[in-house]
């Protein structure tokens, strides 16, 4: 892979990021933060890592699952693809690791990409609501307390995922009319090409939709995402305790719905945008002081994303994939997998 390529997708995430720690942690009183440091108990934080482990675990029970009605995939096949994948999410921003993810698994069993595409994606959306649920949750319990921005932008998270849904139903029953219907705003400003063509892509994942056979399978779905999200929440404890800090059963939801806003804009990992959101939120929801909001961002930040890094590293290596090809192997592919993707006939097994 050329250095370009990795630059390309890193450097703009890393100066987001970058912008977003200053901008969070420019009025920290270094002296207090590192007195909190030193009140800490670190041990305690190794408490993280089972119900991260066991969330991960769960992700790849549900992938399996996901793919079954396609191929049968053994456990360690899913691992490897799965946990690369969150691994490259976690050094780039992009979701790049999904696109590397649903490759790789394609590589190994020879399941169609456009298929191993669509479940990746499936197994997203579903995160997405039930990071939803939690978000109104949240709403409902913290209503009377939340700044009217705070609430507008949850709203429309909860919203967007469940435009998201409504979608994914009518592409599931009504493929063409809902992928026309879909692309009509690019037809409306004369984008006639662009519109064929995302025509045709939304054709192509409406029949991976159909791993889904009926309403059993999206309940199963949808419990395997509680426990992923369950194990998570569980994880979040940990730092609470290692901070002496005083928590109500739903600060871990809280937090992670916090994480997931501060997600969508593009930065490894979450950098930056993750600990503005908390440092920004949570004193004001919860009670604690902006000193120890910033440890404790800093400490879930670390405690949920270093490890994956750790493992990944490992795993990326084994999966025969190196850090110098991941973004050469992103550009090349994910253009390979439009492509295919618009003529569902290459895929054919």
């Amino acid at each position: 892979m050329k250095k370009s390529g990795i630059l390309k997708h890193i450097v703009p995430g890393v100066i987001i990021a970058g912008i977003a720690l200053y901008l969070t942690y420019r009025k920290t009183d270094i002296a207090q933060l590192l007195s909190v440091l030193r009140e800490m108990e670190w041990p305690v934080l190794l408490l993280v890592l089972p119900p991260l482990a066991l969330s991960y675990a769960v992700r790849i029970i549900r992938w399996r699952f996901l793919l079954s009605p396609i191929r049968t995939v053994s456990a360690r096949d899913a691992a490897g693809p799965l946990i690369t994948g969150f691994f490259v999410n976690s050094i780039l921003p992009g979701r790049v690791g999904e696109i590397l993810r649903a490759l790789l698994l394609s590589r190994k069993t020879s399941v169609p990409r456009a298929s191993s595409f669509a479940t990746v994606v499936l197994a997203r959306i579903f995160d997405g609501l039930t990071l939803a649920a939690m978000t109104l949750i949240v709403l409902a319990v913290l209503w009377s307390a939340l700044d009217s921005t705070i609430k507008l932008g949850l709203i429309a998270a909860g919203l967007l995922y469940i435009a998201v849904l409504l979608m994914l139903i009518a592409l599931r029953r009504w493929k063409e009319v809902t992928a026309r219907v879909i692309s009509a705003p690019l037809r409306w400003v004369r984008l006639n090409n662009l519109s064929v063509r995302f025509e045709s892509l939304l054709i192509s994942f409406a029949h991976g939709l159909e791993i889904l056979r009926d309403w059993r399978d999206a309940i199963r779905v949808i419990l395997y995402s509680l426990c992923v999200w369950a194990a998570l929440a569980i994880s979040v404890i940990p730092v609470f305790w290692a901070l002496h800090l005083q928590f109500v059963w739903y600060y871990p939801l809280l937090v992670l719905v916090l994480a997931g806003l501060g997600m969508l804009i593009p930065t490894p990992a979450g950098t930056g945008t993750i600990h503005g959101a908390l440092v920004l939120v949570l004193p004001g929801l919860i009670g604690i002081t902006p000193e120890n909001t910033g440890i404790l961002a800093l400490l879930f930040h670390t405690t949920q994303f270093m490890p994956i890094i750790l493992v990944g590293l490992i795993v990326a290596v084994k999966e025969g994939v190196t850090a110098s090809q991941v973004s050469s192997l992103a550009d090349s592919e994910e253009l390979e997998m439009k492509d295919n993707a618009f003529n569902p006939g290459k895929n054919a097994d």
